[in-house]
């Protein structure tokens, strides 16, 4: 069973609405609380304490010199996906710290974006009963043709917000 802490409740009080509201509300809070996600216009299209689903559109702001979406939109996919999964699943009293990343180019792009993450009920059990720990979370990126552009290993952290300031 998962355990509640503030984004679980807001994702839960926003399940009642259809998912194109849904996911436009969430879109743009998550994009006002992380400007970055904002400017890169990631869509939330869905979340839950084991699952992330992102999305990008293969938008200007976003091209690299080839018309595609640039290596680090595509890393920033990624991590939101990651991120927003590990969050979902730690304590209030945690905050959520990535450590490393790993990509992987394997070929070009063909339109927009979707990023899923997962996490196993072994790795959410580890983060809503620990204040501190680190997991590798599971990322799959495609793009319109179906195809994964990019390969990548996002290791996330937790650790106490107290202990955070002490450092």
């Amino acid at each position: 069973m998962t355990k509640s802490n503030r984004l679980t409740r807001l994702v839960k009080a926003t399940s009642r609405l259809p998912q194109g509201m849904r996911t436009a509300l969430l879109s743009k809070t998550f994009g006002r609380v992380v400007p970055m996600v904002g400017s890169a216009k990631i869509r939330y299209e869905g979340m839950s304490a084991s699952k992330v689903v992102v999305s990008m559109a293969n938008h200007k702001a976003m091209q690299n010199h080839i018309g595609q979406i640039h290596a680090c939109a595509m890393a920033l996919l990624a991590e939101t996906a990651t991120g927003f999964v590990t969050a979902m699943n730690v304590p209030d009293s945690a905050v959520v710290l990535i450590k490393s990343l790993k990509i992987d180019f394997k070929r070009p792009t063909k339109g927009a974006l979707t990023a899923v993450a997962t996490l196993t009920a072994e790795q959410q059990q580890l983060m809503q009963s620990s204040d501190k720990g680190e997991t590798l979370v599971q990322v799959v990126v495609s793009d319109e043709s179906g195809e994964a552009p990019i390969q990548c290993e996002m290791l996330w952290a937790w650790i106490s917000k107290k202990q955070l300031k002490q450092t």
